[in-house]
């Protein structure tokens, strides 16, 4: 793909206008496989592994649910049936105070970087509205794009809202969810590039979601090697 700083011939005028990045959080900026495998090992070394099995399987049935991963939610009920309220105190201090920026991947930031110098990018994210806000703060990812961050339970349900917090005539979708992207892709074809991040067990999944992605990438760090016009290019006509 070119790296060239202009148009394509014939473009309209709109590829003028700033471009709105919309990238997800979980294994596309941040390595969340590998964050939550260090909370495994970090509570099994800190309540043995039985009580690490029950947290997980709250974990899941908090999840099933409400729909959402939601840490807060699973410490609540963990501490409910934990036998020792030190130990779930402990439970709560390894997911809470986990060191978020060691999980971001090492070319976001230099990615967000990037795309501020040819457009807006912001993080619309999955999650629940306490640790997810707080995930994406601490880990440093909401001051590399400015405060732009919106979260949702299905964000996918959610464009209008997103398209009229930050207007724009192009956005480019970035995930690791092909699910998520080909729903975007539908919902507004002439507005929306999708850009798979191959990262993570969701990334790695080879089920096809139509419409396929514009583009795939091995890795968050690819993107630097895209200039603004390679994406008005893989716009829908």
């Amino acid at each position: 793909m070119s790296a060239a700083n202009q148009p394509a011939a014939g473009a309209s005028a709109e590829s003028n206008q700033p471009i709105v990045f919309l990238l997800d959080c979980d294994n596309t900026l941040l390595d969340n496989d590998a964050l939550k495998a260090y909370v495994d090992t970090t509570l099994t070394a800190a309540l043995g592994a039985p009580l690490t099995a029950r947290f997980w399987a709250i974990y899941e049935d908090v999840r099933l649910a409400t729909d959402v991963v939601n840490y807060p939610a699973t410490l609540e009920r963990f501490a409910t049936v934990c036998p020792d309220p030190a130990l779930a105190a402990r439970a709560r201090a390894v997911v809470l105070d986990c060191p978020f920026p060691r999980f971001v991947y090492p070319e976001t930031l230099a990615v967000l970087a990037h795309l501020r110098a040819i457009g807006h990018p912001a993080i619309l994210s999955d999650g629940d509205a306490v640790y997810q806000p707080e995930k994406i703060a601490r880990s440093g990812l909401a001051a590399a794009v400015d405060g732009r961050v919106l979260i949702y339970i299905h964000k996918e349900d959610h464009v209008p809202e997103v398209l009229a917090a930050w207007p724009a005539s192009l956005y480019v979708a970035v995930d690791d969810k092909a699910r998520i992207l080909a729903e975007l892709k539908r919902r507004d074809p002439a507005r929306f590039v999708t850009v798979h991040v191959r990262q993570g067990h969701y990334g790695l999944d080879p089920t096809p979601f139509p419409p396929a992605p514009d583009l795939q990438l091995a890795a968050i760090g690819d993107l630097r090697r895209y200039a603004a016009a390679d994406f008005w290019r893989l716009r829908a006509p």
